[in-house]
């Protein structure tokens, strides 16, 4: 059995403090389970897909929308004040700092958006939805997609800080991240936009998975934040705890990604349905 944070595993750093943090969480919970890299540019659904993995990252709308569900066990809660204590997240709208975009109220058509691929919440539906609500019924994307879909929340960064994309969105827990453990990649950005907020990812096992061994992983999960080891990883990862979350939590997401694909509301102009 495996366990996986490729979707916050940004840096060697980063990826070391979740390497630590989840294989206590195996050992507190008496699972032998081994961390699995996974490493982009290895697409998600391929992990996801495994019948092996005992506590891997998931992003909540395929966690919502998918037959069988993953067996849930719990959600992180990041330690930011914005946060508020919750298991959520935002999506943010980055541009460089350097140019000339501040917000969103006066978007030329055509600008170029970098966006993830549309099984993303926080990189494609929740930035969809939040301009659907700005824009109305009738409005129309004033985006145009800069290339194709980008895989990673890095690409997005990366396709705005060379200049391939006006803006682009993401995560906001993975922006949080950055602007800790390397600020250098966060410093010729800024945020313009911030959507509401969206349940974060989840911690998954299989289906099919051993309910017992889910439980003891998702007793472990909730307890971590009383373990040194865990509590040290933990505050490098800017996390206060984890959180029992339910499915229904993560009911909004599908219905934000319904409500859009029902007003024919597409992120980018490519991708019109």
């Amino acid at each position: 059995m495996i366990c996986n944070a490729r979707m916050y595993a940004l840096t060697p750093a980063i990826t070391d403090a979740w390497r630590t943090l989840l294989l206590r969480v195996g050992q507190r919970a008496s699972l032998a389970w081994d961390y699995e890299p996974h490493a982009a540019p290895a697409p998600m659904r391929s992990l996801w897909d495994r019948g092996d993995n005992a506590c891997v990252f998931m992003c909540g709308l395929p966690f919502i929308t998918e037959t069988p569900r993953p067996i849930l066990l719990a959600a992180p809660v990041p330690s930011a004040p914005r946060y508020e204590g919750r298991p959520i997240y935002f999506t943010e709208f980055i541009a460089r700092a350097d140019g000339a975009m501040t917000d969103l109220a006066s978007v030329p058509a055509g600008t170029r958006l970098a966006h993830m691929l549309p099984e993303s919440n926080s990189g494609y539906n929740a930035p969809r939805h939040h301009l659907l609500t700005l824009r109305g019924a009738t409005g129309v994307s004033p985006f145009i997609r800069a290339g194709q879909p980008t895989p990673t929340p890095m690409a997005v960064i990366q396709a705005v800080a060379e200049g391939r994309a006006e803006l682009g969105v993401v995560d906001s827990y993975v922006l949080d991240l950055l602007r800790r453990h390397a600020p250098q990649i966060m410093a010729p950005l800024r945020t313009v936009a911030t959507t509401v907020a969206s349940p974060i990812p989840v911690l998954v096992a299989s289906p099919g998975s051993s309910e017992d061994e889910a439980a003891r992983a998702r007793t472990a999960l909730l307890s971590a934040h009383e373990d040194e080891v865990c509590r040290a990883a933990m505050q490098q990862l800017q996390l206060a705890r984890f959180a029992q979350v339910r499915a229904s939590d993560y009911s909004v997401l599908a219905e934000r990604q319904a409500e859009s694909e029902r007003r024919g509301f597409s992120l980018t102009e490519e991708t019109a349905r």
